[in-house]
């Protein structure tokens, strides 16, 4: 019995682990609009819901990763392309803004909105970055990203939502 009761609890402990491996590795739902940020460009209070009534990409990244960082130009340059006043991109980390501030002015990334959350990232069941969410009009996701992604492969269906 003994036997048997040890190999329970190893599987038991391993299946946990597997759970807890796999939901650190899968994106959140969308249900932090609320979460409050700080603007780095003027130190602006606001919200996700801030941006109702615009196509938004809303990407959680830190300074240290690299697929943040491959995914930053892309994403500048989709913006580039679409020039549209209804698509914002906004970028969130829980760094501190000198942090954040040096990641921004490694990139030319005049079309991405930085922010400061003001709650740590892994509060918000973010844990993967980048964590990317394509956001309609009304605030509801579209699509999530995990670990970078080539988000002009998305040019068509943004150009489509902002028409609805």
């Amino acid at each position: 019995m003994k036997k048997y009761l040890s190999i329970i609890v190893l599987i038991a402990g391993l299946l946990f682990l597997g759970i807890k491996l796999y939901n650190k590795n899968v994106a959140p739902k969308m249900n932090f609009q609320n979460t409050a940020l700080t603007l780095l460009s003027n130190n602006t209070k606001t919200t996700i819901n801030d941006f109702s009534g615009q196509v938004i990409m809303v990407s959680f990244f830190q300074s240290w990763c690299i697929d943040c960082a491959k995914e930053t130009p892309i994403l500048n340059e989709l913006a580039t392309a679409i020039n549209n006043d209804k698509f914002k991109t906004l970028y969130i980390s829980d760094e501190n803004a000198y942090k954040i501030e040096g990641f921004k002015n490694r990139f030319s990334s005049d079309k991405i909105i930085f922010a400061k959350s003001n709650e740590p990232l892994s509060s918000l069941g973010i844990h993967v970055y980048p964590t990317t969410y394509l956001l309609n009009k009304k605030g509801k996701t579209v699509l999530v990203k995990l670990e970078g992604y080539d988000w002009q492969k998305e040019k068509a269906t943004i150009e489509k939502l902002l028409i609805e």
